[in-house]
Formats: C-alpha cells, structure tokens, sequence
C-alpha cells in the first residue's frame, strides 16, 4: 500500500491535488519559471522532475506516461523536444526554489521554482574555485598555481563570450541585410517593424502566426512579411498547427 503524503492535500483532495500539481506543471514547462506559494512549490519539485526524467529518456512509453498528466499536447512536444535533450548531461536537480517576499493581503510565503538553465562549465569552474580557497597553506605552489590558471581561463573565456555577445548584439542593424528575402530583424527596443506580422524563433526554426497560442510567449529574433517567406526561409509552423492546416 502506498504510503499517504504527510500534512494536508492541496485543494482539500486527492483528486484536486492531481488537477493543481498538473497545472502547475503545464506553466512550469511553458514559461521556465512561476511564481506560486511555498507549499506548492515543494509538491511540484519532485512532480516536475520526475516528468522531466520521462522526457530524458524519450521512449514512446515515456510519452505515454507523461500524457497521463500533462493534456496539452504541445507543452508535451516542448518537454520532450526541448526540456529534456538540455538536461542530457545532469544526473538530477532540474528545477530550483528560490524563496521571495510573502504575498499582500494573507501574508502567505511565496516561491518561485524555474528550471536550472546554467550550463555545467560556470558549476565546474566554482567548484575549482572553492577546493583552490579550501587547501592548506604548505601545499606545493604548483598546485595552487594550476587552479589559480584554470580560474583565469574560464573567466576570460565567460569575458569573451560576453565581449562576443555584445558585438552580436551592436551588430544586429547591420547584419539586417544578410536577412532571407521577406525577413527583417527586431527594431533597436525589440518591437515588431511595420509589414513584418509574423515572429521566428532561430533556435527552434519555428514561426508564430498572431493570435496563436505561443505567439505572445515566443521571443522573435526575426520577422517575416508572410507565411511564404517564413516557409522559404526554412522555418515551419508549431506541430499541432501544422495539423490543423
């Protein structure tokens, strides 16, 4: 017999508790982050994780056991497409609980739980950082040196790509007219230009239509004048709207 939760179900019951963690769930895998009480984050920690594990390993049983919790077929292709391939190499700890202040009006204690973005080269490179501080004073001087070295390297490496991101990003005006035909780039405060309706994701070769379900929630780093040029371009339309076309 499974042995029963300690403390009070959310909701009041089993079957409400079911319905709110899988919410949850569903926002989690769609914006990254929520914002929700301490006590629901501490359920969806383990709920979530355990999802995650099943996109990790990808099998169509995997698949099948997740959609018995998460309906939305799309947040599922996300999860599976996205989500999991980018914990391949983390045995564990997809999420973090970062605590915030109480909410107004019941003073209840608020959490926000988002999932664990960073790439393992900062962590390895903190982790050399505290062993180099944590040695004793009569190690050998080469030693120290070694870990003093490999320190410098990742942080002209993290200067580096930072000073590369910046002339990206002061870079994006001109590289405007290496744009595929019917594309133009986000404007300087990242609006939409004016004839370009139709967002693209770069990463994921995606495009949204207005008024479509992750339009609102896509960041564009291009902008297509018509479905065609989107197409011609190499970018394809969400799975569940490709079906309904």
């Amino acid at each position: 017999m499974p042995k029963p939760t300690k403390g009070a179900r959310l909701g009041g019951s089993a079957s409400h508790q079911k319905a709110i963690l899988a919410n949850l769930a569903t926002s989690l895998f769609e914006h990254g982050r929520i914002t929700t009480t301490e006590a629901k984050a501490k359920r969806l920690r383990p709920y979530a994780e355990k999802l995650i594990t099943h996109a990790k390993a990808g099998t169509l049983a995997d698949r099948r056991q997740v959609l018995k919790f998460i309906r939305d077929k799309d947040i599922v292709h996300v999860l599976f497409a996205e989500i999991g391939p980018s914990f391949t190499d983390r045995p564990g700890g997809y999420t973090r609980i970062v605590k915030t202040l109480p909410r107004k009006g019941d003073n209840a204690p608020m959490a926000v739980i988002e999932l664990v973005r960073e790439s393992t080269v900062t962590t390895e490179a903190n982790r050399a950082n505290r062993v180099a501080a944590s040695k004793k004073s009569d190690e050998k001087p080469a030693k120290a040196e070694k870990a003093e070295e490999k320190a410098d390297e990742v942080a002209e490496a993290t200067a580096a790509d930072e000073a590369k991101a910046d002339e990206a990003a002061d870079t994006t005006p001109a590289a405007a007219a290496d744009l595929p035909a019917g594309a133009h780039a986000p404007l300087e405060d990242g609006s939409q230009p004016e004839g370009f309706p139709i967002k693209g994701n770069a990463e994921s070769k995606l495009y949204h239509r207005p008024g479509s379900r992750f339009f609102d929630s896509t960041v564009a780093e291009i902008w297509f004048a018509t479905d065609a040029d989107a197409e011609a371009a190499g970018y394809q339309l969400p799975p569940s709207q490709r079906d309904e076309d």
